[in-house]
């Protein structure tokens, strides 16, 4: 797929709004176990498992404002256990009370990913991108996701990639709250290592020509 006339900027800072590396729960999340679904945090890990057969898991927090116009978010996710097909990754960009959602997830057991903005019981979809990637000779369990959000375009990270596994306009996504955090799909057991939030504040007279690859004064995932 050849992808031309894409924004170019350079960032100047990210200044972080929201990090948590789950040494403890000061930042309120939520903390279950019943016949459905478990999550809690233990040795720097935020655990999330879904129990069900059908119905998919989410589990988020607010920022204390809106997102900015330019933003990343970055987590690291290690995949625990499965059962069969199942996907796991991001939510963003939705209200408390929500009735459509945007999300970046992996697939457990292949190496697909997939982009959806969706009505919360499925009824509707309104975007959809579900793609495969090369994860690498280090096959491992962990994964890094990465959500960019830079002039009007959303580009989208996975390890080990330094350039987007996919990108497209924000009109395709939704937003309409300042709430974020992590999907599970049934059957599917992951723990969190870390998530972060960041606004970017991008230079204002790069005249550059080159948007890829993406270099430390350019864009980076991480």
């Amino acid at each position: 797929m050849t992808i031309l006339n894409l924004p170019i900027a350079a960032v100047q800072y990210k200044d972080v709004l929201f990090e948590d590396d789950f040494d403890n729960n000061i930042a309120g999340w939520e903390i279950i176990e019943n016949e459905d679904e478990k999550s809690m945090l233990r040795d720097s890990y935020y655990f999330m498992e879904n129990k069900t057969n059908n119905n998919w898991m989410f589990y988020h927090k607010e920022l204390a404002k809106p997102f900015p116009q330019h933003f990343i978010i970055n987590t690291e996710i290690e995949l625990l256990e499965h059962d069969g097909f199942g996907q796991f990754g991001l939510v963003w960009g939705f209200k408390k009370q929500h009735d459509i959602l945007n999300r970046f997830a992996v697939s457990a057991e292949m190496n697909r990913f997939s982009v959806l903005c969706y009505e919360k019981d499925h009824a509707r979809t309104f975007h959809r991108f579900s793609g495969m990637y090369d994860r690498g000779e280090n096959k491992t369990t962990k994964y890094f996701l990465s959500i960019m959000l830079l002039e009007n375009y959303y580009y989208f990270f996975l390890n080990p990639h330094s350039k987007p596994v996919y990108i497209c306009h924000k009109s395709h996504l939704h937003s309409e709250g300042n709430r974020f955090g992590f999907f599970v799909e049934p059957g599917v057991i992951i723990r969190a290592d870390n998530i972060k939030v960041q606004r970017i504040i991008i230079k204002s007279d790069y005249d550059g020509s080159a948007w890829m690859p993406l270099g430390s004064e350019m864009l980076s995932g991480r």
